[in-house]
């Protein structure tokens, strides 16, 4: 029923190039088909959705990845993003959402449903009742960004790498490598995905 409404959903406007039910298929399918975007669950047959992305990917690194689980806590969702992957949905997401997403992932950008990013965001470790009752969090700065490094943040929001962003703004990798070790030392102690997430989702200039 869930393939059969992504279909109807998606078809109108994308190519959907195949369909399987378990995780050995989706590899399988995937290095045949070599698709743009590939929709997941985390709970298939064979190979679960997040083994299934680590392997993805190896076997077609420029395929954008997005999973739609029912599996919304914290872990889960970190645990995605962790293997691989540019988007993460719950499946009571509404239409408009998942086609919010698959256009958002393919341009490159990583999305997370709203309802789902504070819990992803929060580093203490909260239940997602209590983060959804509470403001949105913010990195303890400990001095405003420069422009540059606004640049850059909004460039990993994007989902590109260092080169990716040596290239778009014309710096060295090295250059960039050490604009990006300011940024971790203003914001705290944050891993690349979480700089990303809060990159993608605030729209901030200053933190």
């Amino acid at each position: 029923m869930m393939l059969e409404g992504l279909r109807r959903l998606l078809s109108p406007e994308f190519e959907i190039v195949g369909a399987v039910m378990d995780g050995h298929a989706l590899l399988e399918a995937a290095k045949t088909q070599k698709p743009d975007l590939i929709i997941a669950d985390i709970s298939m047959p064979g190979i679960d959705g997040i083994e299934a992305v680590r392997r993805l990917r190896s076997l077609v690194p420029q395929t954008r990845l997005l999973i739609l689980s029912f599996h919304t806590e914290p872990s889960w969702v970190r645990a995605a993003f962790d293997a691989g992957v540019h988007g993460y949905l719950a499946k009571t997401s509404i239409p408009r959402e998942i086609e919010t997403a698959v256009q958002e992932v393919l341009k490159g950008n990583f999305y997370v449903s709203p309802t789902l990013c504070h819990a992803i965001l929060d580093r203490r470790g909260r239940e997602p009742e209590a983060v959804q009752r509470s403001e949105a969090p913010r990195f303890a700065a400990s001095g405003a960004l420069t422009p540059r490094e606004v640049e850059i943040v909004r460039l990993v929001g994007k989902g590109l790498g260092n080169k990716g962003i040596a290239d778009q703004l014309g710096l060295s990798v090295a250059t960039v490598r050490s604009h990006l070790n300011n940024v971790y030392e203003k914001v705290g102690s944050v891993s690349r995905v979480e700089l990303a997430l809060y990159a993608a989702q605030s729209g901030e200039t200053v933190m």
